[in-house]
């Protein structure tokens, strides 16, 4: 059974007072709170020589050691934890426990200068003492890209790294080589896990050997952060055996190289988790989770056997099917249980990127770690639904709104005499960068709809009135008009992302797909929820079909699924190499499209015969289809977007932004195609020659992008918590 959740997030505010909003299986709570980060932070040093001390000093003196170390946990618990939350924690303690749960604390550190505290150190008498000795406690981190298991098969690749350059402390590596191959050896001796060793201490040889991938990288060495650089980095050696720091930013982009990629990175090395006060993503393992799912690093120097015994625990936790947050913690216990007045428990820290701690999915290991949760019967849905009327409103936008434009700034766009002439940024195989295609337009502005929350599924109703944005937790529909919100549910639990969104043809329906691994059908006028299907990981991607009578979904667990619309029967199960990221139907609804992180687009006829494919040198995020079914539009992590001929596969086009575009979307004239990149632009383009019409200027990636039903206007969503709706040029006639 997955864990429950306590979050506790806390962002910066002003004056010394910071914000603190939990959610948890008890309710939800809010809280200001006054902190003081530099007071804190000033007695780090100390708390580093306690913790070092506390693991060779006899236990009289010991003890004396841990006094400053649970102040500081006291006073941080005492601070955050006013009376209110303090019931939350308790309360979901006894919830979970009665649901024969764990409780796993997640921290969600927004402010910057809150990120380098040693927030493991949480302590209350009253509750049991150290938090993180009693449940699993993980720094999220938020980032647009959810987490999905890495599927392969056995064996488990585990890689390991030693780098000891001459001019550092000696480190008991070969004692903890041998802890690693004794805890993995029932798993290695079943062919279930492989341990390697990188031969050599250099990058270089490190890089080789990425070539050949891993799912597991472990490093033992020495580590430390550079305060010119903010950032931290790991020791290895050069040619000559002398010191090499690799920074993290450089780590990151070598783990990138590798096939498979790893999933998590240990890093026993001093500091690999200290961070500083001005950047979320100083330290080490801050860095390299934005390439890898979960990162276990150590926020203090940690000695040999301490680093040898909480390795050993770890693996024998992980081999025997516990999640990576239990492993850590099943690790943190095997310290105290060695010396247990010492304080080494508290040096190692998790970051994840993602809820869900299981980071592979291997049928072997997974069996290990018990029984799938059985799947609910869905419930059933509403009839067949006739067309929709004609709108009772014009569905273009209105020069004056009524709500929140952006005069000029960043809701700015460019008009068409600025971005579309031939042979400029946007024609086929051109550069398409950012800000290359001249100044903005006159009078082109944004309507700005502030959604407060990171807008990642959008979806216009066939009225042209009502827009669905799909955030974290929540789907809602609101009017694009006046910009009131007309609806809103809660999806899921916490980390619930709403990935995608479709209303059906005749208007009555939406289909959501999000990270709780389902789609849902839900009434477009109310919210009331109709059907609920399940997949076995996240849902990317949902379209209906044009008649209405079906939904394809595609989803992390890599199939795509075809149902029923209206009793939620199964009539489909495609499966591809990696996750399925997104879906279409063609309008006369006998083709299905499919992108994949596997780098191709399959076009498949309703019975699933393999119609045509198409294949990409990166993964692919988005596809479409043109109004005439003619076309084919597909966009990925290359930050590139073709059109294709939808019958022969033929290319026709291509445009280029300067990162990875998320989404791709055709106007309903056909005349146009508009992309959304995490190069924080939404762009409109021409089908007639690729140059590119408008450029929507956000602050954060543009994850989403769609047109009004008359091709009026073009909505975008973004990571900074606003939709833009812009008007298409002659889309007034």
């Amino acid at each position: 059974m997955p864990p429950a959740d306590f979050v506790l997030e806390i962002s910066g505010g002003t004056g010394g007072q910071y914000a603190v909003t939990v959610s948890s299986p008890a309710g939800e709570g809010a809280a200001s709170v006054a902190l003081e980060p530099d007071v804190i932070g000033d007695r780090l040093a100390d708390l580093q020589r306690a913790v070092l001390a506390s693991s060779v000093t006899p236990r009289a003196a010991a003890l004396g050691l841990e006094r400053p170390v649970r102040d500081v946990g006291e006073r941080l618990f005492r601070t955050v934890f006013d009376g209110r939350l303090r019931g939350l924690y308790l309360a979901s303690r006894q919830r979970a426990a009665e649901r024969d749960q764990a409780l796993r604390v997640v921290l969600r550190i927004r402010a910057p200068e809150l990120a380098a505290l040693p927030w493991e150190l949480l302590h209350d008498e009253d509750l049991g003492g150290y938090l993180c000795l009693r449940q699993p406690l993980v720094r999220y981190v938020d980032l647009p890209e959810p987490l999905a298991p890495l599927r392969s098969e056995p064996p488990l690749k585990v890689l390991g790294m030693t780098s000891l350059p001459r001019s550092l402390a000696p480190l008991g590596a070969e004692s903890e080589r041998a802890a690693l191959a004794v805890a993995l050896r029932p798993l290695t001796e079943r062919g279930l896990v492989d341990l390697d060793w990188v031969e050599g201490q250099t990058a270089d040889d490190l890089s080789r050997r990425l070539l050949r991938g891993c799912h597991v990288l472990h490093f033992i060495g020495h580590g430390a952060y550079d305060p010119r650089r903010h950032e931290g980095m790991i020791t290895l050696a050069d040619a000559d055996g002398r010191e090499h720091h690799l920074h993290a930013s450089a780590l990151a982009s070598l783990l990138s190289v590798a096939r498979p990629r790893p999933q998590l990175v240990i890093l026993n090395s001093c500091q690999s988790g200290m961070g500083n006060a001005e950047d979320l993503f100083s330290s080490t393992a801050a860095v390299l989770v934005r390439t890898v799912p979960a990162i276990v690093a150590m926020q203090f120097a940690v000695t040999d056997k301490a680093a040898t015994r909480f390795a050993a625990s770890f693996y024998q936790a992980l081999a025997g099917g516990r999640s990576v947050d239990e492993a850590v913690r099943v690790g943190r216990i095997a310290l105290v249980v060695d010396k247990d007045d010492s304080l080494e428990w508290a040096t190692p820290v998790l970051y994840l990127r993602g809820g869900d701690a299981r980071l592979f999915d291997m049928p072997e290991l997974t069996a290990e770690a018990g029984p799938a949760v059985p799947q609910p019967s869905p419930a059933p849905g509403p009839p067949p639904e006739p067309p929709p009327a004609p709108s009772p409103v014009p569905s273009g936008i209105p020069p004056r709104p009524s709500w929140d434009p952006a005069p000029g700034g960043a809701g700015t766009t460019g008009g068409p005499g600025a971005h579309g002439t031939p042979g400029g940024a946007g024609t086929p195989g051109g550069a398409g960068t950012p800000g290359s295609a001249g100044p903005p337009g006159p009078g082109v502005t944004s309507r700005v709809l502030n959604a407060r929350q990171w807008v990642q599924a959008l979806a216009a109703h066939p009225d042209g009135r009502r827009l669905a944005t799909g955030s974290r937790n929540r789907i809602r529909v609101w009017d694009a008009l006046t910009g009131n919100r007309i609806w809103e549910q809660t999806v899921g639990g916490w980390l619930s992302s709403v990935f995608a969104a479709a209303f059906s043809p005749g208007g009555r329906r939406l289909v959501t797909g999000g990270a709780d691994n389902t789609v849902r059908i839900w009434a477009a006028s109310d919210g009331e929820e109709l059907l609920r299907l399940r997949h076995d990981h996240v849902v990317f991607g949902v379209a209906f079909s044009p008649d209405g009578f079906r939904v394809a979904s595609a989803s992390a667990d890599r199939t795509v699924r075809l149902w029923d619309s209206t009793g939620g029967e199964p009539m489909l199960r495609i499966t591809h190499d990696q996750v399925v990221t997104d879906v279409a139907f063609s309008p006369e609804g006998a083709r299905l499209a499919s992108a994949s992180a596997d780098r191709s687009v399959h076009v498949w006829s309703l019975g699933g015969d393999a119609l045509l494919r198409l294949r990409h040198d990166h993964p692919v995020k988005a596809v479409d289809f043109s109004p005439d079914g003619g076309q084919l539009a597909t966009a990925g992590d290359d930050g590139c977007v073709r059109v294709w001929d939808a019958g022969s596969g033929h290319q026709r086009l291509l445009v280029r932004h300067g990162a990875a575009v998320k989404d791709v979307a055709f106007s309903p004239d056909g005349r146009w195609f508009a992309t959304a990149s995490a190069d924080r632009t939404a762009g409109l383009w021409s089908m007639a020659d690729g140059g590119r019409a408008l450029r929507v200027q956000h602050h954060d990636t543009v994850f989403c992008v769609a047109f009004g039903p008359d091709g009026a206007w073009l909505a975008s969503g973004s990571e900074d918590k606003t939709v833009k709706l812009t008007p298409v040029p002659g889309g007034y006639g």
